[in-house]
């Protein structure tokens, strides 16, 4: 698992608890009266909701990256399609004049950091750089997640040797991008190539929903129950069995992300 497969986790997570708190604070503040410390409680019961619910997203997310990186062919198919875009870059360099003779290797610049094979594109013409990603865009069956850097916007002022590639490979991408079932985020410097990722089938679905729905349910609706106290237990009991379907339904449509 990497730092950056972690960060992502525990972000989602936190979105995630943060709605909780705020939906659970909300519900607890109508079902109980007016008081002094009515607000403070409200909040307090919140949190412990939030808390909650961090707790259990992240478990099962974390769980879901764990089975992902245990498998054994996981970091030698990333090696694979690393050599495989080393040989596709040394096509590309080949078929230009300027590539020939350019100081821009593949072996050097196509590397797995943090768990995602990374392009660095600076120093490329902004024709070869389009070429480049052309040649990705028709290979995307053999590719997944890739991050390409090609820079900051604002820094190329100062970098008058190097040609401005961000424009070009963006327009590019945003040409090809959808086709290829790859959803682009941005960065100051780097955009991710991110699968769109393949929905379930209907029997995987029913499957998810057997086995997530009687746990989650259940637990959420007790927890939140609990949390909510004497005075609004009907509205927090409720809530937990929406939040119980909410999550069964997310992680049954969970779509595959690895292709």
């Amino acid at each position: 698992m990497s730092r950056a497969e972690l960060r992502d986790a525990v972000i989602a997570s936190l979105v995630i608890a943060a709605m909780a708190t705020l939906v659970v604070s909300i519900f607890s503040l109508i079902g109980q009266e007016s008081g002094e410390w009515a607000l403070i409680d409200s909040l307090s019961i919140g949190l412990q909701a939030g808390i909650f619910t961090f707790v259990v997203v992240l478990f099962l997310t974390l769980l879901r990256l764990r089975h992902i990186s245990a498998n054994p062919t996981h970091k030698e198919d990333k090696e694979e399609t690393r050599q495989f875009l080393i040989g596709l870059g040394q096509n590309v360099m080949m078929s230009t004049p300027e590539g020939l003779s350019h100081s821009w290797t593949p072996e050097n610049k196509i590397q797995i950091i943090r768990g995602v094979i990374t392009l660095n594109l600076i120093g490329l013409r902004p024709e070869i750089a389009v070429s480049l990603v052309q040649s990705l865009v028709d290979n995307r069956p053999r590719l997944g997640r890739l991050r390409l850097v090609i820079g900051r916007e604002d820094s190329w002022e100062s970098e008058i040797s190097t040609p401005n590639i961000r424009p070009a490979v963006l327009q590019r991408l945003r040409i090809d991008a959808e086709r290829a079932q790859w959803q682009i985020i941005q960065s100051k410097s780097s955009v991710v190539l991110r699968p769109t990722g393949t929905p379930p089938t209907k029997a995987k679905v029913l499957l998810r929903l057997t086995l997530y729905g009687p746990l989650m349910v259940p637990s959420m609706f007790f927890a939140f129950r609990d949390l909510a106290g004497a005075e609004a237990e009907v509205a927090g009991g409720a809530f937990g069995i929406l939040m119980g379907i909410l999550l069964t339904a997310l992680m049954a449509s969970h779509r595959d992300r690895t292709g």
